[in-house]
């Protein structure tokens, strides 16, 4: 029983076991260590939980297995959920083979210490990031695709700053219209004669 609990557990991530709690699978993503060159494996845990969950899957599963009727598989797995509880609670370990161990700490409550995976299958792998500075590759930027090429391109133009000179102008003879006018008020003999008749 205890190998069709594990082989059930690994194929479907989640293990009811009646009367008692579940197992259930947690996987953590491989993580990229840029500074070290390296990419850890992912990791996987298994969780306890004493909120129980539907076993017809388990009980189709082990009378599969067994080659008996659901009515027995259903039987044999409440029978061995309560030898569990019963075993536990007398302060004795209950192993899983490939799974972990149940136990009962000093205020009763039930623990599950999961067994260790072997070192090989969490091995980390050395990653070294490869550039090829002459490749050219799409990519998107803003809502339109373009290729590195012309980004690159693009971006090493730099801006160009446009051609202003006739805003000289433009304030050079605005400057000029106005010292003229300065000058006319001031002095009325500007545009002809200033002799009195």
């Amino acid at each position: 029983m205890r190998h069709q609990i594990a082989s059930y557990l690994f194929q479907n991530k989640t293990c009811p076991l009646p009367g008692f709690g579940n197992l259930s699978l947690v996987t953590t993503p491989a993580i990229t260590d840029i500074t070290n060159h390296s990419i850890t494996a992912p990791e996987t845990a298994i969780r306890f939980s004493d909120k129980e969950i539907n076993a017809s899957g388990l009980v189709s599963y082990i009378a599969r297995q067994q080659q008996m009727s659901e009515e027995e598989a259903a039987t044999v797995l409440s029978a061995f959920c309560r030898q569990v509880k019963e075993d536990i609670a007398n302060h004795a370990r209950v192993e899983i083979p490939g799974v972990g161990n149940f136990v009962v700490d000093e205020h009763g409550n039930t623990l599950f210490h999961q067994a260790k995976m072997p070192a090989g299958f969490l091995a980390s792998v050395t990653a070294e990031r490869v550039i090829h500075p002459n490749a050219e590759h799409s990519m998107l930027v803003g809502d339109r695709e373009t290729t590195n090429t012309v980004m690159t391109e693009y971006l090493s133009a730099g801006e160009t700053t446009p051609n202003r000179w006739w805003i000289w102008a433009i304030v050079l003879a605005a400057a000029a219209l106005l010292a003229l006018l300065f000058y006319s008020g001031n002095h009325t003999a500007f545009f002809g004669n200033a002799v009195k008749i």
